[in-house]
């Protein structure tokens, strides 16, 4: 079996969650399957870094222009001459054109996400829903990385319901607790961070990820807490940052709200291990990685109920609807106030996140591919 993958959106400057989920599972199928050939589609030469397999090739299918051109223009062609079965888009973007069964991986709707109502009405491309469309009507497959996901398909595509197949993603083995991790105020001080309790946020800091609530809340946490812990949001800047840190200004939280920007995996294990909880107070997600990886190092999780989350962290957090402050701020002083139940999240979190492995999530996809190559 010939499998093409699309991976143009590794072109992107940093890696963060779909470049990094993707990187993830092109590692498991490595492992996972020592049959079948894959050719890895870019519009430019790239250097992904991965250990993979002679079986893993790399072709840079050289256009200028809009990749969405690209994608009809340029890959259709390329999988008739390379005669590839499956051809697999990590993003809900594959081309109308060519003979290959299509797969593309939907991660969220946004604009389904009613009781979402996103800070300053964040846009939505129209082009999304036009690849969701074309998805519904021409890919083989479509697989949504969450049950939320695809209901939110569905509601809006009920009869395509034979089409979708959730699988979800993994937590990368790196993400552990660490026995013994780098010299704690060295390594806070190169993040610009200083050496005290904290509690950790982590994602790109974009207005869905409700941060300025999660700021005004922690400015009202009894004094002591705020006196003792710092508040850190680990995650690329974004047009969101200014006014983020507006908001930590106006409640005089400078020096104890830190923005390190974007952290290495390598950094966020060390950081997941170092703080005190997690906190996550996205309005929606698709699935939503980071409570888990904080989860499989150890580190105890608050996050709100919006989107997929529930069905991701399960009962191993605290959860709190994404609207309701009070009841984040009742999360938070619970976790940093009484150990025994931050012990108990810890040891549920650790315990919860190991049902979550790439190698389980290859495993599906790979299954996927056999399907319809053999269709």
């Amino acid at each position: 079996m010939r499998i093409a993958v699309d991976v143009s959106i590794q072109e992107n400057a940093l890696v963060t969650g779909v470049e990094r989920v993707q990187r993830s599972l092109l590692e498991a199928l490595a492992a996972v399957d020592e049959e079948n050939e894959y050719l890895l589609v870019s519009k430019r030469e790239l250097d992904l870094g991965l250990p993979l397999s002679d079986r893993f090739r790399r072709v840079a299918a050289v256009k200028d222009g809009p990749t969405y051109l690209w994608r009809e223009r340029v890959v259709p062609s390329l999988l008739t001459r390379e005669r590839i079965d499956v051809f697999h888009s990590p993003v809900s973007a594959t081309p109308v054109l060519g003979k290959a069964r299509k797969i593309a991986t939907v991660h969220e709707l946004p604009w389904v996400e009613r009781d979402a109502q996103v800070p300053h009405g964040e846009v939505v491309r129209r082009g999304h829903r036009v690849w969701l469309f074309l998805n519904v009507r021409y890919a083989s497959r479509i697989v949504a990385v969450s049950n939320r996901t695809r209901d939110n398909i569905l509601s809006l595509y009920p009869d395509a319901g034979e089409k979708i197949e959730v699988i979800h993603h993994g937590v990368d083995p790196r993400f552990r607790r660490l026995d013994d991790p780098p010299a704690r105020g060295e390594f806070l001080a190169r993040l610009g961070v200083p050496d005290r309790p904290f509690v950790l946020f982590v994602g790109t800091l974009r207005r869905k990820k409700n941060l300025r609530a999660l700021v005004e809340v922690f400015s009202e946490l009894p004094e002591a807490m705020r006196e003792t812990h710092a508040l850190v949001l680990a995650g690329v800047r974004t047009p969101a940052w200014p006014e983020l840190e507006e908001r930590i200004e106006a409640h005089g939280l400078a020096g104890r709200v830190f923005l390190p920007g974007y952290v290495s995996d390598d950094d966020l294990v060390t950081l997941y291990n170092l703080a005190d909880a997690l906190v996550y107070p996205s309005l929606f997600e698709g699935f939503g990685l980071p409570p888990l990886e904080a989860m499989a190092c150890g580190t105890p999780v608050v996050a709100s109920s919006g989107g997929a989350i529930p069905e991701v962290v399960g009962r191993a957090a605290l959860t709190f609807p994404p609207g309701d402050r009070g009841a984040l701020r009742g999360a938070l002083e619970r976790v940093l106030g009484e150990p025994d139940v931050a012990a108990d999240l810890a040891r549920k979190g650790r315990r919860h996140a190991r049902r979550f492995t790439w190698e389980k999530t290859a495993e599906r996809y790979l299954a996927l591919y056999r399907e319809l190559a053999e269709e």
